[in-house]
């Protein structure tokens, strides 16, 4: 404890933790509460309200407090990633927790994620096992992750989980934007941290509704291929256009030869036909896109001194 009160008159805080909010004025103050009871006496809480327009940002003025406490607001909605940038550019921990902020993620599970991080390793994701949020956007979570496992490598059960602690070195090498805070882990993972998990208490919601429904999961296929670019082949990215272009190509012949069999009836066939066509054109587009970025990422390195693997070396 003497320890935790000298860190928090230094100004250094053990425990920094991030919580965007849009639209949650119900779950304010005790959120801010259960934060205070969880978290040891040298922490700080950024809260980031993301373009509410209730009265979040009045209820979030009214418990700021410059040495524990402090709120920071979007003008506009920005998303949940420019959000979490903008909390991860002021936190002054060495490690850092991600929570959101409609008191559905309980901070009295704290204490399991700084077990797991002290067995070695970088970024501790929560696994909501038990679910209390309705049929649709359970049954959505659970196909995302599965296609998620299997398209990125990472073996996480719910990567899109926002409760989540990691140590300051990764939240500084985090570049995200759009809706890629889901794929954290994998970005993380993919720069050589450790990536671990913990099952976590999920709670039913009390306040305001969720911003989330079934369209979350179409954007987060959307942005797989983005994701996918700049982590798997992001030295070999027409590997990558390459694999785009096979699959535009053997679908494109696929429907092209299905409607040509008269397996399908006129509008049917019609439509299978131009689709196959546009697929077919696609392929060797996609395939020339590889080939600009990887023109363009040999043009980004001629001049410049060869970039050596980073190394982690042992402290003295």
């Amino acid at each position: 404890m003497i320890g935790d009160l000298q860190a928090a008159m230094l100004g250094t805080p053990e425990i920094s933790v991030v919580v965007p909010m849009h639209n949650e004025e119900g779950s304010v103050e005790e959120l801010a509460r259960q934060l205070r009871q969880a978290l040891p006496e040298a922490h700080e809480v950024i809260f980031v309200d993301d373009g509410s327009t209730d009265r979040t940002w009045p209820r979030l003025l009214g418990i700021h407090d410059p040495d524990r406490v402090r709120v920071v607001k979007l003008r506009v909605r920005s998303g949940k990633s420019a959000a979490l940038m903008a909390g991860f550019a002021r936190c002054k921990a060495p490690v850092v927790f991600t929570l959101d902020g409609d008191l559905q993620d309980d901070p009295a599970e704290i204490p399991k994620f700084l077990s797991k991080l002290a067995e070695g390793h970088d970024l501790v994701s929560g696994w909501k096992r038990v679910r209390h949020d309705p049929l649709h956007k359970v049954a959505a979570s659970r196909v995302f992750n599965f296609v998620m496992r299997h398209a990125t490598g990472l073996q996480l059960r719910d990567m899109n989980c926002g409760f989540k602690c990691y140590r300051s070195e990764v939240v500084k090498r985090l570049r995200i934007h759009g809706d890629q805070h889901r794929f954290i882990p994998v970005f993380a993972a993919d720069a050589g941290f450790s990536v671990a998990e913990v099952e976590v208490r999920h709670r039913p919601r009390v306040h305001g509704r969720s911003k989330y429904g079934l369209s979350r999961m179409a954007k987060g296929f959307a942005d797989l291929g983005t994701v996918l670019l700049r982590t798997r082949y992001k030295d070999r990215p027409a590997h990558g256009f390459g694999l785009l272009a096979i699959a535009a190509g053997v679908s494109g012949i696929f429907l092209l030869l299905l409607s040509a069999g008269r397996f399908l009836p006129g509008l049917a066939a019609f439509a299978a036909e131009a689709l196959g066509a546009a697929l077919v054109v696609c392929a060797p587009v996609l395939i020339a896109a590889g080939w600009v970025a990887e023109f363009l990422l040999h043009c980004q390195a001629v001049g410049r001194k060869p970039e050596l693997p980073e190394v982690e070396q042992a402290r003295d």
